[in-house]
Formats: structure tokens, C-alpha cells, sequence
């Protein structure tokens, strides 16, 4: 095989020379792993390249079996705030106290994820994983017995969000260490969980709350099956662990070194790192949204909690087709190119036809159609996150995506219920809410265009040496790659390949 000596400290943003080293040693990479893999991927991920397929398989059902019991009960939580809001379980509570719970929730999940990975580095999977699911089960029993506002906050926000940081936190470390060319397809599937999980347990929710009453039953019940699902499959997961891995000596690594690691302000401080972040956190504001108030949206129009229950059914089954198929698709054109294209269709969406629902039947074919695409920010953040930094630093990349990430997830859905306006004439109270959601998505799609045009930068200036090229070929890609100003931008940006 064809090889040459590269030294780690070459930077990865061939835009800026300052942006960031990986590591201080040397090691061999493939040249022919460059040209068979079409010079997509950081050349971190070129020489020990994950194997795309055998137990990494199975690690992924079991990161979907996971997601199922952790995202997927989530997606229920709708239900619980629907239920909360018209029957004022917590005396003296408002819709922005029941609110700020789901956002706690979602930010203790995502800001936690950089710590997880300290724990995960120096602990191994399975201490780091049992920590997460014991949490989770105080939080869900916790949260049945609770009868203030503080101990909801302090059970239902603050334990089960803890438990999820740490768990998803674990297991979004897992597949991109089996999996590079089908990254995006594993992560796919293993969301279908999340979108299969909102469909089972808010039908559980749902049906416990009208037959006891209240909540109770139906926190204790889910807790039960979250624990043994957990805990079972946590025992199945293994994590791959690269040649040129800077974690490799597991037993020698000291705490102070593995926070220095994950917290790398060289990692930190690269540019296309900004733009994946900036628009996972405006896909993550949408989504998050949308999936707490389609339910509460439905009894603003008039429907019933069950019809609105339906709702909440019908975008949680949308998302669990949509997720794999997300993955596939990103796969098959190009996980960029998908992600624009779904982040453009979900801001369509939002302006075109959710604006103008006026029946059931409408707020039917708009759940079904949304529901398909608008999980692109959690399935595709790891992809693109991965592509940019390489697999040796992914945890300090993702740590510091999810760590924005769960900024504005805190205050998301209390955005949305205080941009209600039942006063507006011949509308919905949502309609400043729609308006929102929209303009969110265009800006994420805004933010992947110079995203896309690095990408190309970089997949140039892997490829301009290729034994592969004819000679017209060599001298498009380097006329492409020298090309200055806004139109070499333009042109990089909208090169068509696959990406």
C-alpha cells in the first residue's frame, strides 16, 4: 500500500492554519484509504478506519433498545404537560414552570455530555452506564411520589436529565467508534428507538393517566421498563478504541489529562466546528418545540386531549421511519447535502403548510410529513461533527456542540408557550411560534452553506495529488480549490458531489 509519514499537528481547517492540532506524535495514513473513501472524512479517521459493520451491528440494537427507553420515553413527555396544564397537579404552577422541567431535562442531557465522557475514559462503559440507569430510576420514582414543585423540578428536571447526560452521553460515543463510511446510517437506526419509544410510551402515558387519574402510575411504570431494558443491553455494549487513540492507555490516564483533553480549546476554537454547532443548536430549539407542543397545540385548536394524544402517536411513529431513513439518505447523497436539504424542507414546513392547518385532518398530514425529517439535528450532529474533528477528538467536539446545544434547549419550549397570542384575529395562538420555528431552520440551512464549502475545501486538497485523476481533473479540482473570493466561495459551496 501506498503511505507517507504525516505528522498529527497538521491542521484540519484548511481555511486556518491556527485552528487546531490533534496530537503531538506521528503516525501512518493510507493514501489509498484517502481515494477509496473520496477524501470526506478528517485523516485522523484514515488509519486505524473502523470496520463499518460486525459487532458494531450489535451494538447498535442495542444503542437503539437504549434510545427507546431514555429519547423515546422523552417524546412522551408532551402527554405529562398536556395533563399538567389542565389539571394544575402543582398548585400555583404556570405553563412556563412546566415548561422550564422539559428544558431542564434536555439541557442537563446535553450539557452533561462532556463530563460523561471523562467518566466514560476513565471508568469504562458499563460503570459510567450503571451510574446513569440507577439515577434514572430515582428520578422516575421520584417524580410518582412527588407532590411540590421543587420535588418535580428536582425529579422529573434535574434526576431523569442527569441520567439521560450520562447515558446518551456514553452511547454517542459508541457507534462512531464502529462506523465511518455508514456513520450516519448506524446513528439513523439506532434513533429509530427514539421515534418507536415516543409511539409506545405515549400510548402507556396516556392510557394510565385516564384510567388512575393522575401521573403516578404511569412514572412508576416507565421507570420499571427503562430500568430492566437498560440494564440489560448496557452489558452488550462495547466501545472500540483506535490504533492512534489518544485514550488507548485507559489505566494509566489521569483525571486532569482526560479533562484536558475533552475540554481542548484548539478543538473548541475551529471555525467549521462553530457552524455544525450553530446549526445543531438551531435544529435542537425547533425540534424541541415541536415535539412539546403539537400535543398542547391540538387542544388550542380545539381537539381533544385524545385527538391530541393521536397527534403526539402520529409524529413519534413519523420520526421512527424518519430517523433511519435519514441516515440511509445522508449515506446515499451525502450526509451535508441531505442534512441541507432536510433543514431547508423543514422550514418549508413550518412557513408553507403548518401556518396554514385549519382542520384535523391537516394536522395529521402535517404531523406525518414533519414528523419524517425534522430529527435531522439529533441523527446528523454526530456525522458532521466526526467529519470535522476526526474520531480522536469527536468527544471535545461534541461535548462542546451539545454544551451550546443545551443552552437553548432549556428555554425552547418556554419560548414557544410565551409566544402564544390567543388575541391574534382569524389565527392560531401558535402563529408567532410557526413564524419561529420557520425562520429557526432557514438560519440553520444558512449555516451549513459555508459548512459545505469547507468540506469541499478540504475534500480538494485530499484528492488534487489522486494517481485516480486525468489531468483535466487535476486542474479543475486545483482551479476549484485557488479560486478567491465570494464566486470561489459560491463554487465550492454549491459543488455538486456527494458530501
Amino acid at each position: 500500500m501506498n503511505k507517507t509519514r504525516v505528522d498529527v499537528e497538521e491542521e484540519i481547517d484548511l481555511s486556518s492554519k491556527k485552528d487546531h492540532h490533534i496530537k503531538s506524535e506521528e503516525f501512518a495514513v493510507d493514501e489509498s484509504k484517502i481515494e477509496e473513501l473520496n477524501g470526506v472524512f478528517n485523516e485522523d479517521d484514515y488509519v486505524d478506519v473502523p470496520p463499518d459493520g460486525g459487532y458494531g451491528w450489535l451494538c447498535c440494537a442495542c444503542v437503539t433498545a437504549m434510545n427507546f427507553a431514555t429519547w423515546g420515553v422523552n417524546c412522551g413527555f408532551g402527554i405529562f404537560l398536556s395533563f399538567y396544564l389542565e389539571n394544575d397537579v402543582f398548585p400555583g404552577a404556570t405553563p412556563t414552570d412546566y415548561a422550564l422541567v422539559g428544558g431542564i431535562l434536555v439541557f442537563l442531557t446535553l450539557a452533561l455530555i462532556p463530563y460523561t465522557s471523562v467518566l466514560l475514559l476513565k471508568f469504562g462503559y458499563k460503570i459510567t452506564a450503571s451510574i446513569g440507569i440507577l439515577i434514572q430510576l430515582a428520578g422516575f420514582l421520584g417524580a410518582s411520589f412527588s407532590t411540590t414543585l421543587v420535588q418535580f423540578y428536582i425529579t422529573q428536571g434535574v434526576l431523569i436529565g442527569i441520567s439521560y447526560g450520562i447515558i446518551f452521553g456514553a452511547n454517542s460515543i459508541v457507534l462512531p467508534s464502529w462506523f465511518l463510511k455508514k456513520r450516519a446510517l448506524a446513528n439513523g437506526i439506532s434513533h429509530f428507538g427514539v421515534g418507536f419509544g415516543g409511539v409506545v410510551f405515549t400510548l402507556i402515558i396516556n392510557k394510565l393517566i385516564i384510567e388512575t387519574g393522575d401521573q403516578k402510575w404511569a412514572l412508576r411504570i416507565i421507570a420499571i421498563i427503562s430500568f430492566v431494558i437498560c440494564t440489560v443491553t448496557m452489558f452488550l455494549v462495547k466501545i472500540r478504541i483506535p490504533q492512534n487513540s489518544q485514550f488507548k492507555d485507559q489505566q494509566n490516564l489521569s483525571i486532569k489529562k482526560i479533562f484536558k483533553n475533552i475540554f481542548d480549546l484548539k478543538v473548541w476554537k475551529m471555525f467549521p466546528l462553530h457552524l455544525a454547532t450553530l446549526w445543531s443548536c438551531i435544529g435542537a430549539t425547533g425540534y424541541c418545540i415541536l415535539l412539546y407542543s403539537l400535543s398542547n397545540y391540538a387542544t388550542s385548536m380545539g381537539f381533544s386531549r385524545h385527538q391530541a394524544m393521536i397527534i403526539t402517536v402520529l409524529l413519534n411513529a413519523s420520526q421512527s421511519i424518519g430517523r433511519p431513513l435519514i441516515g440511509y439518505l445522508s449515506e446515499k447523497f451525502g450526509r451535508t447535502n441531505f442534512t441541507m436539504f432536510a433543514t431547508f424542507y423543514t422550514c418549508v414546513m413550518s412557513l408553507v403548510f403548518w401556518i396554514n392547518v385549519k382542520s384535523y385532518a391537516a394536522l395529521i398530514i402535517f404531523t406525518l410529513m414533519i414528523g419524517l425529517l425534522v430529527g435531522i439535528s439529533s441523527v446528523n450532529v454526530v456525522p458532521l461533527v466526526a467529519d470535522v474533528v476526526g474520531l480522536n477528538s469527536f468527544a471535545s467536539g461534541l461535548g462542546f456542540a451539545n454544551t451550546i446545544n443545551a443552552i437553548m434547549s432549556l428555554v425552547a419550549e418556554m419560548i414557544a408557550l410565551n409566544l402564544r397570542d390567543y388575541s391574534i384575529p382569524n389565527r392560531n395562538p401558535y402563529f408567532h411560534c410557526q413564524i419561529f420555528v420557520g425562520v429557526l431552520y432557514f438560519c440553520g440551512f444558512i449555516a451549513l452553506i459555508p459548512y459545505r464549502e469547507w468540506k469541499v475545501k478540504r475534500m480538494l486538497h485530499q484528492l488534487k495529488n489522486s494517481k485516480k485523476l486525468t489531468e483535466n481533473e487535476r486542474q479543475s479540482f486545483n482551479d476549484l480549490l485557488e479560486s478567491k473570493g465570494f464566486i470561489g466561495f459560491l463554487q465550492r459551496a454549491f459543488h455538486l458531489t456527494i458530501i
